[in-house]
C-alpha cells in the first residue's frame, strides 16, 4: 500500500480519511531536515503545512514520492521546480481558509473601530477609561478593498452586511461580478485611498505589489482612516503606518502578517492605535479541519486514481500528446505574457485561437499556458497552466479557445491570444517554424517576425525618417545593445511598431527617456 507522511500537525480526521481509503499513514510532525531526508526515501505522498521546507536536496531523495499536498494556499516552502524535475505532483488547497481570513479581517476592523485592544488592557490594569476610548461606527463608513479575489470578495460581502459602503480596486475583475457583490469599482488606487475610512488589502506579493501601501499612499488617505493587513506583510509598510499613526495622519492600523515572522522587534505593538495578532487569519478549528480534510481527499485521489486536483505543476494529457504540444505551450505562454503586458484595460475575456496542425490535438494545455502567461503579473508567481483558468474565472474573466484546421497567411500552424478589455482589444499571434523555432508574427495588427526570447522592447510611434536611428542612438548612449530588430507600419508616415531584442533589460528610467523622444507614443519592455 502507498505510504503518506504527515509532516506537520493536522486534524485527527485526516489520518482516518487516509486510512479508510487504504493508505498507510506515517504521522510524524516536527522532523528535522535530516530525519525528513531518511523518511522521504520510502513515502509515496506528503501532506504538509508551513512547518517544513521541502528543498531540492530533500525532494531528490524521494525515490517513490509521487505527490505533495500543501494543506493551505502558499507553497513557498516547496521547491516546485525541483518537484517537477523529479516527477512529483505538487497540490495546494485553495479556498479552505477564505472564510477564516475574511472573518479575521472584519474582527480586526471592528476591534480598531471600537478600541477593543486598549480597552481590554485598561480593564486588566483596573482602569475605567471610558471617555478616552470612544470609538467609531462601521455603519455608513467606506471600506476600500484592494484585491478582489476569494478573500477580498468575502470581506466585501460581510462589510456590506454591516451597512458599509464598499469600494474596490482590482484591475483584473469584471464590472459585472463587482456589481453582483455590491462593490463600486474604482479605476485608480489613489482615488480609492482618498475616499475610504478603512482600507484592507488582499493581494499576493509580486514585484508590482511589494510596498504597495507606503508613505506616499498613506499621505493620500483621510486622517481618520484605518488600515488592516491580513494578506502579506510585504504589501503594507508597517513602519510607514506606525509613523503616520504617531503623527496623527492615520487613526490606526491592524496587522496579522509581517515581512518577517515572527518579527524581531515587537515595539510597534506597544502603540495603543496599532492592533497586532500573530498570523491568525487561518487559525480557526473549522479552517484547520477544512484544509486538512481537503488535503487528505486530494491525496487519496492522487495516489489511488491519479487525479490531481489543484495541481500546480502538471496538466493531464497523454505523454505522447504532451510531447507534441509542449513547443506550442511554450509559445502560447510567451504570447499570453506579451498580451498581458500590452494590456492597459480591465479584462473581460481571454480567447486563444489555434489554427493549422496544432488544432489536431487537445489544445487545453495550450489554452491554459496562454492564460497563465496573461495572468502572470496579476496574481502570485506560482500561477501555472492548472491554476490559471481558475484564477481568471475567479476575477470574472471569461476564458476559452477555438480551433480550426484552416491555415492563415501561409503558416502551417498559428496560435493567437486575444484579450477583450474595456479599453479595446489586444491580439498577438505566433507560430512555430519547423515545429520548434518560435516566432511572433503579428502584434496588435502589425506584421512582425520576432523571436520571443530574453528582453524585448516594443516601441510604438509614427513612421518618420530617423525613428529607428533615434531609438538606437538613445539605447546606445545608455549602454543597451540591440541583438535583433523588426519594423512594421500601417502605411507610409502612419503608425508604426519597432520591436527590438535587447541584451539588457530596460529600466523604467530608460523607458521614460525613450517616451520623451519626438514621434514615440510609448515604449513597452517585456522580459520572457
Amino acid at each position: 500500500m502507498a505510504l503518506v507522511l504527515l509532516a506537520d500537525k493536522v486534524a485527527d480526521n485526516v489520518v482516518k480519511t487516509l486510512s479508510d481509503a487504504g493508505l498507510d499513514v506515517l504521522n510524524k510532525p516536527g522532523l528535522s531536515q535530516e530525519e525528513l531526508k531518511d523518511v522521504l526515501r520510502d513515502v509515496d505522498g506528503v501532506i504538509c503545512r508551513s512547518g517544513v521546507t521541502l528543498t531540492e536536496d530533500l525532494l531528490s531523495e524521494g525515490r517513490n514520492l509521487k505527490a505533495i499536498c500543501r494543506a493551505g494556499v502558499g507553497v513557498d516552502n516547496i521547491d516546485i521546480e525541483a518537484a517537477s524535475r523529479n516527477g512529483i505532483v505538487v497540490m495546494n488547497t485553495p479556498g479552505a481558509n477564505t472564510i477564516s481570513t475574511a472573518e479575521h479581517t472584519i474582527a480586526l476592523m471592528l476591534a480598531l473601530a471600537r478600541n477593543i485592544g486598549p480597552a481590554y488592557l485598561s480593564m486588566r490594569n483596573g482602569q475605567w477609561n471610558r471617555k478616552q476610548l470612544t470609538g467609531a461606527e462601521l455603519s455608513g463608513a467606506t471600506l476600500g478593498v484592494v484585491g478582489l479575489g476569494r478573500v477580498g470578495q468575502a470581506v466585501a460581502r460581510r462589510a456590506g452586511a454591516l451597512d458599509m459602503e464598499v469600494i474596490g480596486y482590482d484591475p483584473f475583475i469584471s464590472r459585472d461580478l463587482a456589481d453582483k457583490i455590491g462593490i463600486e469599482l474604482i479605476e485608480e488606487l489613489n482615488t480609492l485611498l482618498g475616499r475610504c475610512d478603512y482600507l484592507t488589502v488582499h493581494i499576493p506579493v509580486t514585484e508590482n505589489t511589494k510596498g504597495l501601501i507606503g508613505r506616499d499612499e498613506i499621505a493620500l488617505m483621510k486622517p481618520c482612516a484605518r488600515i488592516i493587513n491580513c494578506a502579506r506583510g510585504e504589501v503594507v509598510d508597517l513602519e510607514s503606518v506606525l509613523e503616520a499613526v504617531k503623527c496623527g495622519k492615520l487613526a490606526g492600523g491592524a496587522f496579522d502578517v509581517y515581512e518577517e515572522e515572527p518579527p524581531k522587534d515587537f515595539s510597534f505593538a506597544l502603540n495603543d492605535r496599532i492592533l497586532a495578532t500573530p498570523h491568525l487569519g487561518a487559525s480557526t478549528e473549522a479552517a484547520q479541519e477544512a484544509v486538512g480534510m481537503q488535503a487528505a481527499d486530494q491525496m487519496v485521489d492522487a495516489l489511488r486514481n491519479e487525479n490531481y486536483r489543484n495541481a500546480l505543476n502538471i496538466t493531464q494529457v497523454s505523454p505522447e500528446e504532451m510531447r507534441r504540444l509542449t513547443p506550442f505551450c511554450e509559445l502560447a505562454q510567451k504570447l499570453g505574457r506579451c498580451a498581458g503586458v500590452l494590456n492597459r484595460g480591465r479584462m473581460e475575456s481571454i480567447k486563444i485561437v489555434c489554427k493549422g496542425e496544432v488544432s489536431e490535438y487537445n489544445v487545453s494545455p495550450v489554452e491554459h499556458s496562454a492564460i497563465a502567461g496573461v495572468m502572470q503579473d496579476i496574481v502570485e508567481d506560482k500561477v501555472n497552466i492548472v491554476s490559471a483558468p481558475h484564477l481568471a474565472r475567479e476575477r470574472g474573466i471569461e476564458a476559452g479557445s477555438s480551433c480550426s484546421k484552416d491555415t492563415v497567411g501561409g503558416f502551417t500552424n498559428l496560435v493567437e491570444v486575444r484579450l477583450k478589455t474595456d479599453q479595446g482589444n489586444v491580439s498577438i499571434r505566433g507560430t512555430l517554424l519547423g515545429k520548434q523555432h518560435q516566432r511572433i508574427v503579428k502584434i496588435k495588427g502589425y506584421d512582425t517576425e520576432v523571436i520571443p526570447d530574453g528582453h524585448l522592447l516594443l516601441v510604438f510611434g509614427k513612421d518618420k525618417p530617423g525613428l529607428i536611428g533615434t531609438v538606437g542612438e538613445k539605447l546606445g548612449k545608455l549602454g543597451i545593445n540591440i541583438a535583433r530588430m523588426t519594423f512594421s507600419r500601417e502605411d507610409c508616415g502612419g503608425n508604426a511598431l519597432l520591436v527590438l531584442n535587447l541584451d539588457n533589460e530596460c529600466a523604467p528610467e530608460t523607458v521614460s527617456e525613450l517616451e520623451s523622444l519626438a514621434g514615440i507614443e510609448k515604449a513597452v519592455p517585456i522580459s520572457l
